[in-house]
């Protein structure tokens, strides 16, 4: 299997990504990141300007949770990843999302497996759509006011600054969008076709999600269900601190190695870094490495 992952890194650590990037590009997988820090891009650029499996994103260098160019970012990764494809005469198998903080918690052959499991078909999760949902119809109607702001996901005032002006602006126009909006996690796994037709129409993106709370929970599942004939496997295989699962509007914690541990059926984990949870950064960062025969060996007694 042949897979493109789109990162987003927003941390500082030149050692904890650079590891995190040769782990996939020793997998024989490719990787195209957004980087927040200026300097840590131009360092990682340098770094791997002879190695054509890694592509630091130019078109959007950086991205924030909760603002347009979080999704807008990934698929301008996924345009750098189609025009690669092109050059080279190949297609990938998979395009896979790592947000910030996110590390795969499975061997490269056991990721390959699933992925064969899945019979060229996407998988994202959903959990609600507006022809069920009153309140997220609601939600949809609201326009957000600065998500651009890196502390906005942790700032209570500025939360609330977005919640006043969000209230007033409603009064006099509300977003009114005509397809079925569909609520999702932030992150999937999908074939070349879903891929593409994201690609294509990704000024449906800015055009109908821009100035919208999360639109990473937004925009993916609507675009797929309005673009894409590839079927959908609705699963949560992503672990995400505290609840285990990915909550709706609010900020991915760190994991503990007890949450790893008791949830060994999840392929992907977040957040996990070396300067805030180094005992689950030890004991995952480097699990995507192809098994050699000593592990499965173990894994066999085990």
């Amino acid at each position: 299997m042949k897979i493109a992952y789109l990162i987003l890194y927003t941390e500082k650590n030149y050692e904890e990504i650079t590891e995190n990037l040769d782990k996939i590009l020793d997998a024989g997988d490719d990787a195209y990141v957004m980087i927040n820090n200026d300097d840590l891009r131009d360092e990682v650029f340098l770094a791997y300007a002879d190695e054509p499996r890694l592509n630091v994103s130019t078109v959007q260098s950086a991205a924030l949770p909760a603002d347009l160019s979080m999704p807008r970012g990934y698929i301008c990764q996924i345009e750098d990843a189609l025009k690669f494809e092109e050059d080279n005469e190949f297609e990938y198998d998979y395009f896979i999302t790592l947000s910030d903080g996110m590390l795969p918690l499975v061997h490269k052959e056991q990721m390959d497996q699933f992925l064969e499991s899945l019979d060229h078909k996407d998988l994202y999760y959903v959990q609600s759509n507006t022809d069920i949902d009153e309140d997220l119809k609601h939600r949809i109607e609201n326009y957000a006011f600065f998500t651009n702001s890196y502390d906005f996901q942790k700032s209570k005032m500025i939360r609330g600054m977005n919640n006043m002006t969000a209230g007033i602006v409603k009064k006099f126009k509300k977003r009114a969008i005509e397809d079925t909006v569909y609520l999702t996690y932030p992150w999937f796994i999908l074939t070349h076709e879903s891929a593409l037709a994201l690609a294509d129409h990704k000024v449906y993106c800015s055009s109908n999600f821009s100035m919208c709370l999360y639109p990473e929970e937004l925009c993916f599942g609507t675009m797929l269900k309005k673009y894409s004939t590839v079927e959908h496997i609705n699963k949560d295989i992503w672990l995400v601190g505290e609840s285990n699962s990915y909550q709706f509007m609010q900020p991915v914690k760190e994991l503990t190695l007890e949450e790893v541990f008791e949830n060994k059926d999840k392929l992907f984990g977040a957040k996990i870094h070396s300067s805030s949870n180094l005992d689950v950064y030890q004991e995952t960062f480097d699990l995507y490495w192809p098994i050699i025969e000593e592990d499965m060996k173990e894994d066999e007694m085990e």
